[in-house]
């Protein structure tokens, strides 16, 4: 009776909203592919993208987290996959939506450009 409860509370809490989630994606994207406008689609499909992202993390890793708890793994996989969920996922979020922002792209582009040749240097030198 008692894993009944909790797969029953499990479903409520993690699956409804899911459902919820793609009914809206589903409106959304048919939405989308309404626009005329090339840049426009572009644009908003980089928006939910971004989105659809931080939503796969978030689900993906609840699943793992509850998965491992219910299959009596070892307690190494619980833990790893509670600080996933938990600590993981929401640290990831902004650097998810920061990305989208123009500057901060071309800034960590132009970082990467400048330390790739440095770091080829150095190890040719080795």
């Amino acid at each position: 009776m008692q894993d009944a409860r909790r797969f029953s509370g499990f479903m409520t809490n993690s699956i409804t909203p899911l459902v919820l989630v793609v009914v809206s994606y589903v409106r959304i994207i048919s939405s989308v592919l309404k626009i005329r406008s090339t840049e426009g689609r572009s644009k908003a499909f980089s928006t939910c993208s971004s989105h659809l992202m931080v939503v796969g993390m978030y689900y993906s890793s609840i699943t793992v987290a509850y998965a491992s708890y219910q299959a009596d793994m070892l307690p190494d996989v619980q833990v790893l996959s509670t600080v996933t969920f938990a600590i993981l996922t929401p640290l990831l979020n902004p650097l998810i939506y920061t990305l989208r922002n123009k500057e901060v792209k071309s800034t960590l582009k132009k970082h990467i450009l400048l330390s790739v040749p440095s770091v080829l240097q150095k190890s040719c030198s080795l």
